[in-house]
């Protein structure tokens, strides 16, 4: 890629949408025409002229005591003050008359102030609260709209604290530019103050109070300092901008050469776990809720990114690599967050060459601060705004290795920036579908949803069936070539559960077959078994069957608990058509039964990521084919599958996997089971096999000959070989070389001898001691005493029955007794 700038990494800019990029220039405060809160707090100590120090909640004894010494609230009208309870029924007591403390009140009010700076928009600018009046609204009482009057100089909003009193209603409705709020003030918490404050020049009206009495303090939000040449402080509405941009945006979109998103840099650094909406600082919260409007009106999805740019190559030291040598790292967080320190400076390395480069975006969070599981979307030219936005910045992350061997000094350096990431809404699974097609499923699940509603009109079901068709075909485009998504197991299931609530037996039909077959593990069964019905038995049939015909190999348990609980879910007395779908299914299960092997066979290239998961048949594997086998009255089939466990014992192990199927088949089916055909012959079957391994117990050895032809000739092998031929010897000594005594440590484990080989680390040569053991005899000897224990199991599961049966109880009986006798 040739020489770049060494401290610069490569963003791909749009540089196209600068009218975009002025649009968005004015944004600059936070905040918006009103705010409201809830402080928990120490109550102040509140103290009433006449009235003496007040409790918490007020009760209503002080609130008469209160209005008795108050007077009635007026309104302005321009120049006038009107009392007139037929449009403002209130009471109110002048500041004079009010004394309000405490340790702790100082603190608490600061921190209602500075959340009402905050959600107003005028942090950091000059600002106070003078306390105007206590109001009080008794039931009934209420307020009409109206606009307050200034009533001091630098005068820009209003701030009301409501004291802890009983009372419901009276709220607070707020409206300006076309907007409109209600905020419910009612609070009968001890130790909580419920505040809102707004704008002067916003319209507002208390509604009645329909039980108690209100106590309130209202203060006057007072900007210090103005004078002729200073701007009145306004609430920070950018409808302008954001109507601007939104036609921006919608023309940008709509262009056949548009990017397919655009993400926003913000100015402040977040960490994935702080990252939110409400979390955003300063401008960046200001330019988010204005991007927000606009993204509405250009009918565009917006949501919360990390956007990773990173990039590595060749490079060339400034610096002597013999000072400091090994690794070193920059990383930079905002000074709240995590950091690590700094080691090393911008100029420290040039750039030979760029080898390779990423871009994405990831950590995905909604407007409402709801994660979405949406992956990690690449990143294409032209969607990074503002152009020149990491100009002059320094990587967050700097790595710089030394030159090693053959290999030359490397570098790897990024950039890790919280984003607003748009698109079209009507774009937003091809967006999605950039990070592969389980990224669309939430929103797909959304959508589904919503169509599914009563009250959804036809089109929706329509643009649903789109978005589903264009899910599965980037799902086969995938392939199987081991360098994919790894999915989640739930996302096939999650898919087919799904396409089973939009009820498209076509759609799931294909997911299945081109998806679901392909990439099968079993996890799938339980969303399959409860949505075939949408199938019907003959495409059931023809699906599943291939199904099992393709993953029995490597899935057999899997495609057994499959039937099973196909067979279950569609219940004790399916149509005949299901009938012998299921028969369809179970024979393709049982014809793959002979083909099992123990060992996990080789996977296919790039399928060892699935395979790897494969569990190995088990007791509950016989019992769940079984059963379903004779739910669906499949005698030859039964018949089939039992021939072929009884055929391959290295996977159905007689004397344990076995024996654990009949005890769990006793159990499930009681005495009834003794007549089943399947029963009986697996039973004579595995008492077949432990008789004959051990109906008599292993011989003890005479002596310490271990019989044995090693093929190799060489002078240390020959001597090996007449040592363990050599009845009489039990411990030889070979004083060689070590290349020699690894080779004797070799022959003796190729040979699978009972024999012990360590050396002895004095002298030169040192020596290996080779000691016989009784290895082989002792294992003899515990697979004797677990044959017997399983014989005894086998005994107990069966009473008077036929005569093979009592023949071969009798021999093991026997056999368990001169286990006893010896």
């Amino acid at each position: 890629m040739g020489t770049r700038d060494d401290k610069q990494i490569e963003v791909p800019y749009n540089r196209d949408l600068k009218a975009l990029e002025d649009a968005l220039a004015a944004v600059r405060r936070p905040g918006d025409f009103f705010v409201r809160g809830v402080l928990e707090t120490p109550m102040p100590r509140f103290e009433i002229e006449g009235a003496g120090v007040i409790s918490f909640p007020i009760p209503d004894s002080q609130i008469q005591d209160i209005i008795k010494r108050a007077e009635r609230a007026p309104y302005g009208r321009g120049c006038e003050t009107i009392l007139d309870t037929s449009v403002r029924n209130a009471w109110q007591l002048a500041p004079t008359k009010v004394r309000i403390g405490g340790k702790s009140w100082e603190r608490s009010f600061q921190q209602i102030l500075a959340t009402v700076t905050n959600g107003l928009g005028c942090a950091g600018m000059n600002t106070s609260a003078e306390l105007y009046k206590l109001l009080i609204y008794e039931e009934g009482g209420f307020f009409l709209p109206h606009r307050d009057t200034e009533k001091t100089d630098g005068m820009f909003g209003t701030l009301t604290i409501v004291l802890p009193s009983v009372h419901c209603g009276g709220e607070l409705v707020i409206r300006h530019t076309g907007r409109e709020v209600t905020v419910d003030l009612s609070n009968a918490e001890a130790s909580e103050l419920t505040f809102a404050a707004f704008y002067a020049d916003c319209e507002h009206s208390i509604k009645p109070i329909t039980q108690g009495s209100r106590v309130c303090l209202t203060y006057n939000l007072l900007q210090r300092g103005t004078g002729k040449k200073n701007k009145p402080i306004t609430a920070p509405l950018y409808d302008r901008e954001a109507d601007r941009a939104g036609a921006i945006l919608e023309q940008t979109f709509e262009k056949p050469d548009a990017p397919a998103k655009l993400a926003w840099l913000l100015e402040h650094h977040y960490t994935p776990v702080g990252l939110s909406f409400s979390g955003l600082k300063a401008r960046d919260a200001a330019l988010a809720k204005v991007v927000r409007d606009a993204a509405r009106r250009a009918r565009c999805a917006l949501h919360l990114g990390i956007v990773h740019i990173e990039e590595s190559g060749a490079a060339e030291p400034y610096f002597d690599m013999a000072y400091g040598r090994g690794r070193r790292w920059r990383r930079h967080y905002d000074d709240h967050d995590m950091a690590e320190d700094a080691e090393t400076d911008d100029g420290e390395f040039e750039v030979i060459e760029v080898f390779d480069s990423w871009r994405r975006i990831d950590q995905w969070m909604d407007t409402n601060d709801h994660a979405v599981e949406f992956g990690s979307l690449p990143i294409e030219d032209r969607e990074i705004l503002p152009a020149g936005a990491l100009d002059g910045e320094a990587p967050d992350q700097q790595r710089l290795t030394e030159a090693s061997g053959n290999e030359g000094a490397s570098f790897e350096r990024s950039y890790h920036r919280a984003a607003l990431v748009i698109w079209p809404q009507d774009r937003f699974v091809d967006v999605l579908l950039q990070a592969g097609p389980t990224a669309a499923l939430p929103h797909f699940k959304d959508r589904v949803q919503v169509s599914n509603s009563p009250s959804a009109p036809a089109a929706d079901r329509q643009t649903v069936h789109s978005i589903a068709e264009r899910i599965i075909a980037a799902w086969e485009a995938t392939g199987n070539d081991g360098h994919r998504q790894r999915d989640k197991e739930s996302d096939r299931s999650d898919m087919i559960a799904l396409l089973g609530q939009l009820a498209d037996a076509p759609l799931l039909e294909r997911f299945i077959a081109g998806v679901v077959t392909r990439e099968y593990d079993g996890s799938e069964n339980e969303a399959i078994a409860a949505n075939v019905r949408w199938l019907g038995p003959i495409q059931g049939s023809r699906l599943l069957s291939h199904l099992a015909i393709e993953n029995m190999r490597s899935f057999p348990a899997a495609c057994v608990d499959l039937l099973s609980r196909l067979t279950r879910e569609l219940g004790l007395e399916p149509t005949r058509g299901w009938i012998a779908a299921l028969r369809e299914i179970g024979a393709a299960i049982v014809g793959a039964l002979p083909d099992l092997k123990k060992r996990k066979p080789d996977p296919p290239d790039g399928d060892w990521w699935r395979t790897q998961k494969a569990k190995p048949v088990h007791d509950t594997t016989v019992v769940d084919l079984l059963e379903a086998l004779a739910a669906l009255n499949a005698s030859t089939l039964c018949d089939a599958a039992c021939k072929s466990i009884a055929a391959n014992p290295k996977v159905f192990n007689p004397a344990t996997m076995i024996v654990s199927a009949l005890q769990l088949l006793r159990e499930r089916k009681g005495d009834a089971v003794l007549r089943d055909t399947e029963f009986q012959r697996l039973w004579a079957h595995s008492a077949e096999f432990l008789l004959a391994r051990s109906e008599q117990p292993p011989e003890s050895p005479k002596d310490w000959r271990l019989d044995v032809k090693i093929a190799c000739r060489c002078d240390d092998c020959r001597e090996l070989q007449a040592f363990a031929l050599d009845p009489a010897s039990q411990t030889h000594r070979f004083r060689v070389k070590k290349e020699r005594r690894q080779h004797l440590h070799e022959e003796i484990d190729r040979h699978r001898l009972d024999m012990t080989h360590a050396t002895e680390r004095t002298g030169s040569p040192q020596t290996l001691v080779c000691s016989k053991t009784r290895a082989t005899y002792e294992r003899q000897c515990r697979q004797y005493n677990e044959d017997l224990a399983s014989m005894a199991a086998l005994c107990r599961l069966i009473g008077e029955t036929d005569r093979d049966m009592q023949t071969f109880r009798a021999r093991m009986e026997v056999a368990r007794q001169r286990r006893a006798l010896t």
